[in-house]
Protein backbone atom coordinates (compact mmCIF):
# COMPACT_ATOMS: atom_id res chain seq x y z
CA UNK A 1 0.00 0.00 0.00
CA UNK A 2 2.59 2.20 1.30
CA UNK A 3 4.20 2.07 -2.56
CA UNK A 4 1.13 2.61 -4.44
CA UNK A 5 0.97 5.93 -2.28
CA UNK A 6 4.59 6.73 -3.40
CA UNK A 7 3.81 5.84 -7.11
CA UNK A 8 0.56 7.44 -7.05
CA UNK A 9 2.04 11.16 -5.74
CA UNK A 10 5.05 10.68 -8.05
CA UNK A 11 2.63 10.29 -11.40
CA UNK A 12 0.89 13.04 -9.49
CA UNK A 13 3.91 15.47 -9.00
CA UNK A 14 5.57 14.62 -12.51
CA UNK A 15 2.07 15.28 -14.60
CA UNK A 16 1.91 17.68 -12.78
CA UNK A 17 5.13 19.30 -13.54
CA UNK A 18 5.06 18.58 -17.08
CA UNK A 19 1.43 20.34 -17.63
CA UNK A 20 3.23 23.24 -16.05
CA UNK A 21 5.87 23.21 -18.96
CA UNK A 22 5.00 25.49 -21.80
CA UNK A 23 6.22 25.37 -24.84
CA UNK A 24 8.83 26.34 -26.91
CA UNK A 25 7.92 30.10 -28.24
CA UNK A 26 11.32 29.47 -30.99
CA UNK A 27 13.01 26.53 -32.42
CA UNK A 28 15.26 26.13 -35.49
CA UNK A 29 16.07 22.84 -37.12
CA UNK A 30 18.37 22.70 -40.33
CA UNK A 31 18.53 20.11 -42.60
CA UNK A 32 21.71 19.42 -45.33
CA UNK A 33 20.59 19.30 -48.77
CA UNK A 34 23.13 18.78 -52.16
CA UNK A 35 21.52 22.16 -53.41
CA UNK A 36 21.59 23.89 -50.09
CA UNK A 37 20.18 23.90 -46.62
CA UNK A 38 16.70 23.92 -45.52
CA UNK A 39 15.63 25.27 -42.14
CA UNK A 40 12.73 24.60 -40.67
CA UNK A 41 11.44 27.51 -37.86
CA UNK A 42 8.80 26.81 -35.46
CA UNK A 43 8.04 30.12 -33.66
CA UNK A 44 4.93 31.71 -31.88
CA UNK A 45 3.11 34.17 -34.43
CA UNK A 46 4.16 37.31 -32.08
CA UNK A 47 7.76 36.30 -33.01
CA UNK A 48 7.12 37.34 -36.53
CA UNK A 49 7.06 40.75 -38.39
CA UNK A 50 7.16 41.61 -42.22
CA UNK A 51 7.41 44.11 -44.35
CA UNK A 52 7.34 44.54 -48.19
CA UNK A 53 10.22 47.42 -48.88
CA UNK A 54 10.44 49.68 -51.40
CA UNK A 55 13.46 49.58 -54.22
CA UNK A 56 14.81 52.29 -56.59
CA UNK A 57 16.47 50.01 -59.26
CA UNK A 58 17.90 53.50 -60.94
CA UNK A 59 20.07 51.72 -63.04
CA UNK A 60 17.73 49.83 -64.25
CA UNK A 61 15.26 52.48 -64.78
CA UNK A 62 12.52 50.18 -62.92
CA UNK A 63 10.88 49.80 -59.67
CA UNK A 64 10.36 47.52 -57.62
CA UNK A 65 9.53 45.88 -53.98
CA UNK A 66 10.97 42.96 -51.76
CA UNK A 67 9.18 40.84 -49.27
CA UNK A 68 11.09 40.49 -45.58
CA UNK A 69 9.96 38.44 -42.96
CA UNK A 70 11.86 38.96 -39.62
CA UNK A 71 11.71 36.42 -37.21
CA UNK A 72 12.84 36.90 -33.24
CA UNK A 73 14.90 33.74 -31.81
CA UNK A 74 15.12 32.35 -28.24
CA UNK A 75 18.16 33.90 -28.19
CA UNK A 76 16.67 37.46 -29.15
CA UNK A 77 18.25 37.55 -32.56
CA UNK A 78 16.60 38.98 -35.51
CA UNK A 79 16.74 36.40 -38.62
CA UNK A 80 16.31 38.42 -41.91
CA UNK A 81 13.92 36.12 -44.44
CA UNK A 82 13.70 37.40 -48.03
CA UNK A 83 11.57 36.53 -51.58
CA UNK A 84 13.97 35.16 -53.53
CA UNK A 85 12.65 37.15 -56.30
CA UNK A 86 11.54 41.34 -56.68
CA UNK A 87 7.49 41.71 -56.96
CA UNK A 88 5.15 44.57 -57.90
CA UNK A 89 3.40 46.82 -55.06
CA UNK A 90 0.23 44.71 -55.79
CA UNK A 91 2.13 41.12 -55.59
CA UNK A 92 4.07 42.15 -52.50
CA UNK A 93 0.89 43.34 -50.10
CA UNK A 94 -1.03 40.38 -51.48
CA UNK A 95 1.57 38.43 -49.86
CA UNK A 96 1.75 40.28 -47.29
CA UNK A 97 -1.60 40.04 -46.42
CA UNK A 98 -1.82 36.20 -47.02
CA UNK A 99 1.33 35.91 -44.06
CA UNK A 100 -0.64 37.93 -41.78
CA UNK A 101 -3.83 35.79 -42.32
CA UNK A 102 -1.85 32.68 -40.89
CA UNK A 103 -0.17 34.62 -38.60
CA UNK A 104 -3.40 35.70 -36.93
CA UNK A 105 -5.10 32.30 -37.06
CA UNK A 106 -2.94 30.35 -34.99
CA UNK A 107 -0.43 31.22 -32.15
CA UNK A 108 2.26 29.30 -33.64
CA UNK A 109 3.71 28.97 -37.07
CA UNK A 110 5.87 26.82 -39.02
CA UNK A 111 8.40 28.11 -41.48
CA UNK A 112 10.28 26.96 -44.20
CA UNK A 113 13.25 28.77 -45.39
CA UNK A 114 16.74 27.53 -47.35
CA UNK A 115 19.77 28.76 -47.66
CA UNK A 116 22.91 29.56 -45.15
CA UNK A 117 22.19 31.10 -42.63
CA UNK A 118 24.93 34.37 -41.78
CA UNK A 119 25.70 37.16 -39.12
CA UNK A 120 24.45 40.53 -41.02
CA UNK A 121 27.42 42.47 -42.30
CA UNK A 122 25.67 45.53 -41.74
CA UNK A 123 27.46 48.11 -39.62
CA UNK A 124 25.32 48.35 -36.32
CA UNK A 125 24.39 51.76 -37.26
CA UNK A 126 22.95 50.62 -40.34
CA UNK A 127 21.31 47.32 -39.20
CA UNK A 128 17.50 47.43 -39.32
CA UNK A 129 15.96 47.72 -36.07
CA UNK A 130 12.32 45.60 -36.24
CA UNK A 131 9.88 46.09 -33.40
CA UNK A 132 7.95 42.65 -31.99
CA UNK A 133 5.59 44.63 -30.11
CA UNK A 134 5.47 43.22 -26.44
CA UNK A 135 8.74 41.29 -27.17
CA UNK A 136 10.58 44.75 -27.98
CA UNK A 137 12.49 46.32 -30.36
CA UNK A 138 15.77 44.31 -31.87
CA UNK A 139 18.37 44.95 -34.81
CA UNK A 140 18.79 42.48 -37.43
CA UNK A 141 21.57 39.95 -36.28
CA UNK A 142 21.15 36.97 -38.88
CA UNK A 143 20.34 37.11 -42.76
CA UNK A 144 20.73 35.51 -45.85
CA UNK A 145 17.88 32.77 -45.91
CA UNK A 146 15.35 32.77 -48.75
CA UNK A 147 11.63 32.81 -48.01
CA UNK A 148 9.93 28.96 -49.18
CA UNK A 149 6.37 28.33 -46.89
CA UNK A 150 5.05 29.37 -44.01
CA UNK A 151 2.07 27.28 -42.27
CA UNK A 152 -0.35 27.00 -39.69
CA UNK A 153 -2.04 23.88 -38.74
CA UNK A 154 -4.44 24.01 -41.53
CA UNK A 155 -3.24 26.76 -44.50
CA UNK A 156 0.13 27.47 -46.04
CA UNK A 157 0.96 30.25 -47.86
CA UNK A 158 4.35 30.71 -50.19
CA UNK A 159 5.43 29.66 -53.59
CA UNK A 160 7.50 26.73 -53.64
CA UNK A 161 6.49 25.23 -56.76
CA UNK A 162 10.09 26.65 -58.38
CA UNK A 163 12.25 24.54 -56.14
CA UNK A 164 13.12 20.70 -56.49
CA UNK A 165 12.87 20.05 -53.01
CA UNK A 166 11.47 21.50 -50.02
CA UNK A 167 11.39 20.99 -46.19
CA UNK A 168 10.38 17.68 -44.98
CA UNK A 169 6.55 17.64 -43.85
CA UNK A 170 6.07 21.00 -46.41
CA UNK A 171 3.68 20.08 -49.72
CA UNK A 172 4.33 21.11 -52.72
CA UNK A 173 1.77 24.23 -53.95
Amino acid sequence: MEKLKISFFLFFFSSLSSACQSTKAFHFETFADPKGDLHIIQANSDRVQQKCLFLNAEGDNKWRHQYFMYVLSDKQEVLEIMESTHLDVDSCSSQFRAVERILKAEPKVKICVRDELKKSQASDNQKDVVSFGLLGQHTVTKEGLTFDTICSSKNCVGDNSAWVDTCPGFAKH
